[in-house]
């Protein structure tokens, strides 16, 4: 059918598509694929999602969905991704919400279509709507969206991405829903100096390294750095442990995948206290570090059918200490091969010197079952 489609209003000279598919997996004979892998033969344009809904967890529950293609570059030109009409305007999100909303579907590189009374709007709403630095940002000429570079859960997740001209486009959104300090050190990004555009408040700091400010619950912080002065530190030696060399109780386990490192993964953690996986002769040289995890979570989340906001969470601990929690965002469609590669996970509690364990179980906050495990890396 859109192939039939495309076809035909081609042959008329309309050049631009979308195709709206809701996100849903296609069969193809090379497995599972979502519309950002199947559709750029056919559209311009193709929906990464089901409908927007009102209020917050809509928004988070697309943005999750997104991520993995983003990840992926399988998002920029000729071929953007479409997050669904913006709810800015409409009830159901406070403003600084609704302006989180329009900064992600900005920076995300989403088509910006307003579907609030434009007529009746209020003055925050129009504000938020015709913010020149986020329309300037989306139609930039380099058209890469930002991508996640670290969640910390249930505090706030880190965007970051290119812009035409060296310049980079930033975002931080926050998770916690409390008002708060936000903000980041430039040296996350490997960059040692920029001058930064708060593109909420207008304010420039010329040569900096970090950038903080106040955000309400649910706030943002949008960001447009330029005059970058970017550094090169070396690489950390990874030590890496494959999941299906731990150890497994309950009914946590072993399954083929063609797309993880080993040729397999470790599966059906959690839904359950005693469904766990530990990875155990764990050697590392820093006690606090940012643990690599490369896992799989294929399961789509709909407004309909309630979901888990395509997040599946998991409690770690590290040799049996204190657990965090953690929610690990959508990877693609394909259980088999859609990895998401070195996701960071702060961690503490390891010894410098002796052996280490990692415990994951389930996280029944977030949803029943964690994500599939192929390994994980520490710092050597």
């Amino acid at each position: 059918m859109f192939e039939a489609f495309s076809n035909a209003i081609q042959q008329v000279g309309i050049k631009g598509m979308l195709v709206c598919q809701w996100g849903t997996p296609y069969s193809s004979p090379s497995g599972l694929q979502g519309p950002a892998e199947w559709t750029p033969s056919l559209s311009t344009s193709f929906r990464v999602s089901d409908d927007i809904t009102q209020g917050w967890a809509s928004v988070s529950r697309i943005y999750n969905e997104a991520i993995n293609v983003n990840l992926r570059g399988l998002n920029g030109p000729g071929h953007f991704s479409d997050m669904d009409l913006l709810e800015v305007g409409e009830p159901g999100m406070t403003t600084d919400e609704q302006a989180s909303h329009f900064a992600i579907w900005a920076m995300f590189k989403s088509p910006l279509m307003v579907s609030t009374r434009i007529s009746t709007m209020s003055s925050s709403t129009q504000a938020i709507l015709q913010n020149r630095g986020l329309i300037a940002i989306n139609q930039d000429s380099l058209g890469q969206p930002v991508v996640l570079t670290q969640r910390f859960t249930g505090d706030n997740d880190q965007f970051a991405g290119p812009l035409a001209n060296g310049d980079v486009a930033v975002l931080l959104v926050d998770l916690s829903n409390t008002k708060r300090t936000l903000g980041i050190n430039f040296s996350a990004l490997n960059i040692s100096s920029a001058t930064v555009t708060d593109l909420w408040t207008g304010k420039v700091v010329s040569n900096a390294n970090n950038y903080f400010t106040a955000v309400n619950g649910h706030g943002s912080v949008a960001l447009h750095l330029s005059n970058v002065k970017k550094s090169t530190p070396a690489a950390p030696k990874l030590n890496y442990y494959e999941a299906e060399a731990g150890q497994f109780a309950g009914s946590a386990g072993v399954a083929s995948c063609s797309g993880c490192s080993g040729g397999k993964k470790v599966g059906n953690v959690g839904n359950g206290n005693g469904n766990t996986l530990t990875f155990s002769g764990i050697r590392t040289s820093q006690a606090t570090q940012d643990v690599r995890f490369d896992y799989i979570d294929c399961e789509i989340g709909y407004a309909f059918s309630g979901g888990y906001g395509n997040v599946r969470g998991a409690s770690i601990s590290v040799n049996g200490g204190a657990a965090q929690s953690v929610s690990f965002p959508l990877t693609g469609y394909n259980w088999d091969k859609d990895i998401t590669k070195g996701f960071l996970v702060r961690l503490s509690g390891f010894k410098t010197s002796g052996d280490n364990t990692i415990t994951i179980s389930g996280l029944s906050s977030v949803s029943p079952y964690a994500p599939d495990f192929d390994r994980i890396g520490v710092v050597a």
